[in-house]
């Protein structure tokens, strides 16, 4: 790796790390902003699940039809430049509206800002060298967590919610002068010859690809996954302390300590499954039970956090908090191992990117059931919280009953031997 690539690599390690205290730092300003702006649990969840409101679409729409084919050195600019623009104004602004509508805006830059932090990163390293450098711009996100706990919560509780904003808004004017200067297309911006040759792979009919049981497996078992996933960063915060009387000064560090459990989690969960597929165990165990049973821990963790106390209860909400997260590593192995390699990117994309809409559903649906529950905010919590286990473990038994990846490909092989028909060829989805 040349001195130019590691800088690059660095870069977009921030620009993750940046992406996330942009999202944690509204859930870290609850319940101050719900006192200022006298808003109730149920607005306050639809301020927050505001943000999800274009978050899947442009990230659909960039992944699918804008990265690859403009200089991602401009395009990771005006998203940082975007999310710089919907911080600073609430700063300086007290509108209710002014926040909705820059929610709204910053989900829309965000949707799409991992992909293209992934292409930016292909662009620098060859093809055989891409595993590390993606994993290292990944760990942006845990490291966001986990650094953006304590020094938000520490710029709110000392200078106010409105700082935390503003501060996030300054890091992003900040990077965007870096990436100027050290952002470009690198040496591998063009499609190799050895890639290429993989779309000459035989796509399958839409009907075929989008109804196989693994497909709608990994659907379920993913919108599961990030219902708690995305609502994470808005509720997470308000729960330690209003549902689970935590201190403020001490959720920070709560955050982070689930987020430091994270990291490893997810390492070492991914090679334990890798390290059990090359010893024969088949794709159905190392990779539909591993999402169910992590989906069902989660789950049951987060049940136990409402009735336990303590360090037992601050580890059953890391279990519950964290584990989801590693079937954003088995959902995307699965659909590789099965699609078509024509297919396979947009497969994925559109999963992981549509996903994402049940986060505007938890954010929103949450905010009500606390709200119902009037004066007693903690039985409101505790609602909420069983209300997402039954969620999760919904996940679970998807995953347990519908992925199964050998099947599929055997079912996919015999509909590419399969004589296309007219009205299949017009169904297939490339």
């Amino acid at each position: 790796m040349g001195g130019r690539a590691i800088a690059v690599l660095i870069m977009l390690f921030l620009f993750q790390t940046l992406n996330f205290f942009d999202k944690l730092v509204f859930g870290l300003s609850a319940v101050p902003m719900m006192k200022e702006l006298g808003l109730s649990p149920k607005e306050f969840g639809l301020v927050g699940s505001s943000f999800f409101l274009l978050f899947s679409l442009s990230g659909m729409a960039v992944g699918m039809f804008v990265v690859g084919r403009f200089p991602v050195k401009w395009l990771l600019l005006i998203m940082a430049g975007v999310w710089s623009a919907t911080q600073i104004p609430i700063f300086f602004s007290g509108s209710i509206a002014v926040l909705v509508i820059c929610r709204i805006i910053l989900g829309a830059g965000e949707g799409p800002g991992l992909p293209t932090a992934l292409h930016a990163c292909y662009n620098w390293f060859p093809a055989d060298r891409r595993s590390v450098p993606s994993a290292v711009v990944l760990q942006g996100i845990s490291v966001g967590l986990l650094a953006g706990g304590p020094i938000l919560t520490y710029v709110i509780v000392n200078y106010g919610w409105r700082t935390g904003f503003l501060f996030c808004g300054l890091l992003g004017l900040a990077w965007m002068l870096g990436w100027f200067f050290v952002g470009g297309e690198g040496p591998y911006s063009a499609a190799h010859a050895p890639e290429a040759a993989v779309a000459k792979d035989k796509a399958l009919p839409a009907r075929v690809l989008w109804g196989d049981p693994t497909v709608i497996g990994v659907i379920i078992m993913s919108t599961a996954s990030y219902w708690i996933v995305g609502m994470s960063a808005t509720w997470l915060p308000p729960y330690l302390q209003l549902g689970l009387g935590y201190k403020q000064v001490d959720v920070g560090w709560i955050i982070s300590g689930i987020y430091l459990f994270q990291s490893p989690l997810l390492l070492g969960g991914s090679w334990l499954t890798q390290a059990l597929q090359r010893k024969g165990y088949s794709l159905r165990a190392c990779l539909g039970h591993a999402s169910g049973y992590a989906l069902l821990a989660a789950g049951c963790a987060l049940l136990l956090s409402i009735v336990t106390s303590g360090p037992l209860q601050l580890a059953c909400i890391a279990i519950a908090f964290a584990a989801p997260s590693l079937t954003t590593i088995f959902g995307p192995v699965a659909l590789g191992a099965i699609a078509p390699a024509v297919q396979r990117g947009r497969l994925i994309v559109v999963i992981y990117s549509g996903n994402a809409a049940s986060a505007l559903v938890s954010n929103a649906l949450t905010g009500w059931i606390v709200g119902e529950a009037g004066s007693n905010v903690p039985l409101g919590y505790a609602h909420a919280m069983t209300f997402t286990a039954g969620v999760l473990i919904v996940g679970a038994i998807s995953a347990f009953a519908l992925i199964y990846p050998e099947r599929t490909i055997a079912r996919f092989a015999r509909a590419a031997q399969e004589p296309a028909s007219p009205s299949a060829v017009a169904a297939v989805s490339t």
